[in-house]
């Protein structure tokens, strides 16, 4: 399917309202030539009845690509009639050109998908505020784009404008989502005696600089691993220094990689993180806090974007650690925002990866944790009863996953 989360993020996007008809005009003029994918809401296609009227054929939901035919072939026999506010990624010639170097791979999936019949629809995706937010946003950068000149390609934004990997992070203009803030003065001295300095090596720069690695072997529980997989210990949690930043470029990621590096697609990020250096601030020689720890996060979801095998374990991984962190900080609306990206990185995982019995198990209890604390309950029971009663899995989760459903009234029936 395509990546529904980089193109809502990424623009062109354009928003259309209830009744509104999408126009998709054929060849005849190619700066006017356009086709779409619909992010959020729902069209309908219509075509001319034997009565002379128009009567509707069938839906275009959330994913789908619509316009292929007029934009290909010329042809004009339908109408595209928004039945629920809508949000639809514009496709033009020149961002057609821009994908088919930048990202191959989804333009692929573009045209793939660009002739296969339009589905029925089983529910609607609404329009959220930060959709709309974000399809204003890139309207307002396309034309101010069509002043000073369009940026090299799909996916790189010039510094002063926002740019944005797949993960649904921001960068450049800012780093951090929409309703994240400052949380001055939260530090944690304690942690000092269950760390130690290391010299690593970026295997992004290729520099050396020396940070903290976590003294494992004095890590100790201080209760039983929670439903969500959360791991509590005595005097310390591992979301604070489990991610490095290097000091030289900026690239982060989780510190076992800077261990043990691998393979990265540089070109995937290298522009982006250039863009977004010179709005990040960090001292690091200062004491760390938590606003240090969640600039570590959100820059190692995007440089998440340079691990074409491991991207979307990352993204889960890190999103789910940044839903614990708002919770330490009591921030409940972020906690619920960043475990709801959490639950569905975790769904990508569990859909588009091949996992063992075991790391089934645990990407399950993931989605059904993150889902819980996200306040929705998207197929949660399934989730849970896979990880129950999953054949040659760990008892381990398995128990967990049972207490998960009993402790709340989630047991099937």
């Amino acid at each position: 399917m395509v990546d529904i989360n980089w193109l809502v993020e990424q623009g062109p996007c354009k928003k259309f309202n209830v009744g509104d008809n999408i126009p998709c005009p054929g060849a005849q003029d190619p700066k006017q030539k356009a086709m779409y994918i619909l992010l959020a809401g729902q069209v309908d296609v219509l075509k001319k009845s034997a009565a002379g009227g128009t009567q509707k054929v069938s839906s275009i939901i959330q994913g789908d690509v619509f316009g292929g035919h007029e934009y290909f072939l010329g042809v004009d026999d339908c109408t595209y009639k928004v039945s629920a506010d809508a949000i639809v990624f514009v496709i033009t010639e020149d961002s057609f050109n821009d994908l088919s170097w930048s990202r191959p791979d989804i333009l692929f999936e573009i045209l793939g998908a660009s002739y296969l019949p339009p589905r029925k629809p089983i529910a609607v995706q609404k329009v959220t505020v930060l959709q709309e937010k974000q399809a204003a946003a890139q309207t307002a950068a396309a034309g101010a784009a069509g002043t000073a000149g369009s940026s090299a390609a799909a996916g790189i934004k010039q510094p002063a404008q926002a740019a944005a990997s797949s993960s649904g992070v921001s960068t450049a203009a800012s780093l951090f989502p929409e309703g994240h803030k400052k949380y001055p003065g939260i530090t944690k001295p304690e942690y000092a005696q269950l760390v130690f300095l290391k010299d690593y090596t970026c295997p992004f720069c290729k520099k050396k600089f020396k940070d903290y690695r976590i003294f494992r072997s004095k890590l100790f529980e201080s209760s039983p691993m929670r439903f969500d997989l959360r791991k509590y210990y005595t005097d310390f949690q591992t979301e604070w220094y489990d991610i490095l930043i290097c000091q030289n470029c900026y690239f982060t990621t989780f510190h076992n990689y800077f261990s043990d590096p691998k393979p990265i697609q540089k070109a995937k990020i290298e522009k982006v993180l250039d863009a977004t250096r010179p709005g990040v601030s960090l001292d690091f020689g200062a004491e760390r806090d938590i606003d240090y720890v969640f600039t570590a996060h959100y820059l190692g979801i995007l440089c998440a974007d340079g691990y074409p095998t491991m991207g979307k374990q990352m993204r889960a991984k890190l999103w789910g650690n940044l839903s614990w962190l708002y919770e330490d900080v009591e921030d409940k609306e972020m906690e619920k925002y960043a475990a709801e990206k959490a639950a569905e990185a975790y769904e990508q995982v569990f859909t588009e990866s091949r996992l063992n019995p075991t790391q089934e198990q645990i990407t399950c209890l993931s989605i059904a944790g993150m889902q819980y604390r996200a306040g929705i309950d998207k197929n949660l029971r399934r989730f849970l009863f896979t990880a129950k009663t999953m054949s040659a899995g760990d008892k381990t989760y398995a128990k967990l996953a049972e207490d998960f459903m009993y402790d709340h009234k989630l047991d099937e029936d």
